[in-house]
């Protein structure tokens, strides 16, 4: 999804907008944990996919778009949205049961893993430095949850399933965003998550009051902005210099979690996420060895 080089002359904006973006998914997790402390888990995915699927909805009638609504590659969209289902219950399986700091840590695997995908689905070469810095980097992941039993939870392996789920819904825009809007892609996420979660959503249904549909609407809305502020960086200077901006986003999460939740990572998780931090930034900018798609990091919504 390459923008004109036109679009990519302003770098102070991209900056601007990357760390925006940053804010925006840092407090969407932030509202979605407090969700998990207080609504059934299925009702949460649900009530999410439902307003997000709603929201991106009413931004394409809003502009008058109505035809990106249409499709033809609903092939592609119905594996998109089978890959959904793991997406919004390893995030919010994530939120609900680890720190904030090692979520956001471990969903920093995405660009590991993007290059790993590359070669097969968009036949893009990747070189062995790359994989170097691909190998270092789980094994930051690997410091970070640490399988221990004093530290160890399943939901470091959903959230691994969240990264994993992520890097294939980013390889496959790429592959489809010749033809798809990105309003469209991440419109017809939601449906195989909604039909999948309606039942046990309903049968387990705890009416939300006020505040808690102010959360909700806050989860979709910095979800959504934060989608819009990364299509605006990428489209204001080049991927390789704002998409390691990304990373500043461990900033937010970890104060999050110490102001909220007394969370503080342990010197062995700093380990882990600098690990990741490193190696990450390394995948994404080391010039032309490293894919389009890993650079680039088409966006999609994140939660």
């Amino acid at each position: 999804m390459s923008a004109p080089a036109a679009t990519r002359d302003n770098l102070g904006k991209g900056i601007l907008y990357m760390v925006l973006a940053t804010m925006s998914f840092a407090v969407a997790d932030a509202t979605g944990k407090l969700l998990t402390e207080q609504y059934p888990f299925m009702q949460i995915v649900w009530l999410r996919s439902v307003l997000g699927m709603a929201l991106i909805g009413v931004v394409i009638v809003g502009t008058g778009k109505l035809q990106l609504f249409k499709t033809r590659r609903l092939g592609w969209h119905l594996s998109r949205t089978l890959v959904g289902i793991m997406l919004i219950t390893g995030i919010f399986t994530g939120l609900k049961y680890i720190p904030l700091a090692e979520v956001t840590s471990i969903i920093f695997a995405n660009p590991f893993i993007v290059a790993i995908f590359t070669p097969i689905f968009l036949k893009e070469k990747v070189s062995k430095h790359t994989y170097f810095a691909i190998v270092i980097g789980f094994i930051g992941i690997l410091i970070v949850a640490r399988p221990t039993p004093d530290h160890f939870h399943y939901a470091h392996l959903f959230m691994l399933g969240f990264a994993t789920s992520t890097a294939y819904l980013i390889i496959t825009a790429r592959k489809l965003v010749d033809t798809e809007h990105v309003l469209t892609l991440n419109f017809y996420l939601y449906p195989g998550i909604i039909i999948f979660s309606t039942y046990q959503a309903l049968t387990g249904w705890q009416t939300p009051d006020l505040l808690a549909w102010f959360l909700f609407l806050c989860v979709a809305a910095s979800a959504t902005l934060a989608l819009f502020f990364v299509t605006q960086a990428m489209h204001s200077a080049r991927p390789a210099v704002v998409a390691p901006i990304d990373y500043c986003r461990i900033i937010w999460t970890v104060s999050i979690g110490y102001f909220f939740w007394d969370e503080f990572p342990d010197p062995v998780t700093w380990i882990g996420i600098i690990t990741i931090i490193v190696s990450g930034i390394y995948v994404v900018t080391h010039g032309r060895s490293v894919p389009e798609a890993v650079v680039e990091q088409v966006p999609v919504e994140k939660l």
